[in-house]
């Protein structure tokens, strides 16, 4: 992975803030599925702008995804797999909460 750095938004105390190749690809898919927050978005948008090869895995990533959505739309999680999901996720939110 390349240790390429390109310049971010600003932080908050007005340094400007960086973002290296294994952030920004550890951090794809949440940028493709519009969880980060704005700061973290311009952050990942900024790298991808100026580096090719994380853009390049970007266009992967998104190809893929686009995929296995027309891949498996038709599809349906069985009912004992999705109450298995979303049962951890509910045991990691009460952790996370008293942590």
């Amino acid at each position: 992975m390349s240790e390429h750095t390109t310049a971010g938004a600003p932080s908050a105390d007005g340094a400007g803030a960086r973002t290296d190749c294994s952030e920004a690809l550890l951090r794809v898919y949440e940028y493709l599925d519009g969880e980060l927050g704005p700061d973290e978005c311009a952050k990942i948008q900024a790298h991808l702008d100026e580096c090719g090869p994380c853009l390049k895995e970007y266009d992967l990533d998104t190809t893929l995804k686009s995929l296995i959505k027309r891949s498996c739309e038709c599809e349906q999680a069985p009912e004992a797999l999705r109450m298995t999901i979303m049962s951890r996720i509910s045991m990691t939110v009460i952790q996370v909460d008293r942590g």
